[in-house]
């Protein structure tokens, strides 16, 4: 019996033993596992931060975007009230209209013999303005 009692030690003993060695392992573990989810939460928390700079960029360029935006609008709008006087002003001396009008025949491809004709240009005229707009294209 005496074999037997120091048998059943030894085997608590030696469950004693594993039972620490498992212990410590699981400890080792949980102290890995929270290190590596301190590293986490860091660099989730460095990632948001980025994000959030991002974030005021991308605002910072779209209201940017947006000024320029009506800026161009605007000059846009002045660029065709401009171009409206000057056609205005354009109509308004005869000559000028009638040069216009040759001019625009010239580009549509009239020939000599319709300008003069259209514009009541005399032929040396009619003939410098085509080969003026062939010398400008």
């Amino acid at each position: 019996m005496p074999d037997l009692l120091i048998y059943g030690v030894t085997c608590a003993l030696v469950l004693v033993l594993f039972a620490i060695f498992f212990a410590f392992r699981l400890y080792r573990q949980q102290h890995l596992l929270q290190s590596q989810l301190s590293q986490l939460i860091r660099r989730t928390d460095k990632l948001e931060h980025n994000f959030l700079l991002c974030d005021e960029g991308v605002h910072e360029v779209r209201t940017g975007a947006q000024g320029v935006a009506n800026k161009v609008k605007d000059m846009g709008a002045r660029v065709n009230i401009l171009f409206d006087k000057i056609q205005e002003l354009e109509n308004l001396d005869p000559d000028t209209r009638m040069y216009n009008q040759a001019a625009r025949l010239v580009d549509a491809g009239a020939t000599v013999e319709e300008l003069m004709q259209e514009c009541d240009l005399p032929r040396a005229e009619a003939e410098l303005l085509m080969s003026l707009k062939k010398r400008n294209t």
